[in-house]
């Protein structure tokens, strides 16, 4: 598999891969598990029209273990999971977690060449499938729907930090595949530093997950409030993604929500007849995010704190942050707020230094 890793530390991060090779501490993946049984009767997923209870993602998890643990070797670390929009992907991947394995996504949308080929060049024999498809490169697959359900899990071991969680492919700058492997360590380091930022998430949040599942992203909107027993609301697949997402914001009173800037570059002309006073946290990442559209937007969000955050999918998933002020100056250049600084555990290098604008090329994070 062709794949570069770089890492991110967090002091006292739960699972922080500032930690030796090969050291068990899994106080994160045991909080994911806990959260299932804490939460169990509150809704943990609302997937088109269908509410989902922790109980019943729970339940799922449980019966796809089972079906892992019988029917992939464990020396298949790494096991396909097609991207679907429903709760037997999301607790397919979960389960790959709870028996030490990685997932890498395989999206249902784009052409069987590609998907052939990334799953020829990760080494993948098996994917999980919720649907009926069929799957490119010779993969075999384990069909989630109609899986027995478990009420009781199976016994759950303590696995390394180095140990792989998730294989996303992005198509660098080549065109070309290239595997980016990020670790449970990894992971944890993340959520250790995310934390840090002070965002107060609890059981009564109520989360967006727009992003597909082969974008680093997804991550986050998924992980985040599941750890805080909080209900995740996806995007449908089919119609104009702004327009859902400014109905999920309204009708399901979103109030925690991570998008991509041009969420509100397409709804700017509907501002007027927008008002989500319920949205406390409000995070942007994966494009330059424009000064004056989010002044603009801040008057829809009133109460919502607006962070610009940035990272390369191999840092993973977002390592920097600036919060936008209501009050007072902004940092911008050229019209796009800055990226910030670094979060906990990560550090930041700029070079090329512009003699023109004072300002440089950020070249390296690390951890």
């Amino acid at each position: 598999m062709d794949a570069h890793t770089t890492t991110r530390t967090a002091t006292g991060a739960p699972g922080a891969s500032s930690k030796p090779a090969g050291t068990r501490n899994e106080p994160l993946f045991d909080a994911l598990f806990d959260s299932l049984v804490r939460h169990a009767q509150r809704p943990a997923f609302r997937i088109g029209d269908r509410t989902h209870t922790y109980a019943e993602l729970g339940a799922s998890i449980n019966g796809i273990r089972s079906a892992i643990s019988r029917g992939i070797p464990e020396d298949q670390a790494l096991v396909g999971v097609v991207a679907n929009d429903d709760l037997l992907t999301y607790a397919s991947l979960l389960a790959l977690w709870a028996e030490g394995r990685a997932y890498l996504p395989i999206s249902p949308e784009v052409p069987a060449e590609r998907n052939a080929a990334i799953i020829a060049r990760a080494g993948i024999k098996v994917a999980l499938s919720s649907d009926g498809g069929d799957l490119p490169g010779g993969c075999s697959a384990i069909r989630t729907q109609g899986l027995s359900e478990a009420s009781s899990p199976p016994h759950r071991r303590g696995w390394s930090d180095d140990r792989l969680a998730y294989v996303l492919f992005t198509s660098g700058s080549t065109g070309e595949p290239k595997g980016v492997p990020i670790t449970r360590g990894n992971v944890a380091a993340f959520v250790s530093a995310f934390d840090a930022l002070g965002v107060d998430m609890g059981a009564e949040d109520r989360c967006l997950q727009m992003f597909e599942l082969t974008f680093d992203l997804s991550v986050m909107s998924y992980l985040i409030p599941l750890l805080h027993g909080a209900c995740v609301f996806t995007v449908p697949k089919e119609g104009i993604k702004y327009g859902l997402v400014a109905d999920l914001l309204d009708e399901q009173r979103i109030t925690v929500a991570l998008m991509v800037p041009s969420i509100i570059n397409h709804l700017r002309p509907y501002f007027g007849e927008i008002d989500c006073p319920h949205l406390r946290c409000n995070l942007f990442c994966g494009e330059a995010l424009p000064a004056d559209v989010t002044e603009e937007w801040s008057l829809r969000v009133p109460n919502a704190r607006l962070l610009n955050v940035y990272g390369p999918t191999e840092h993973t998933i977002f390592c920097t942050w600036y919060e936008f002020r209501r009050v007072g100056v902004n940092k911008q250049l050229n019209g796009v707020l800055s990226i910030g600084r670094a979060m906990a555990g990560s550090s930041m290098m700029a070079t090329h230094r512009s003699t023109a604008h004072g300002c440089g090329e950020l070249a390296a994070l690390s951890g």
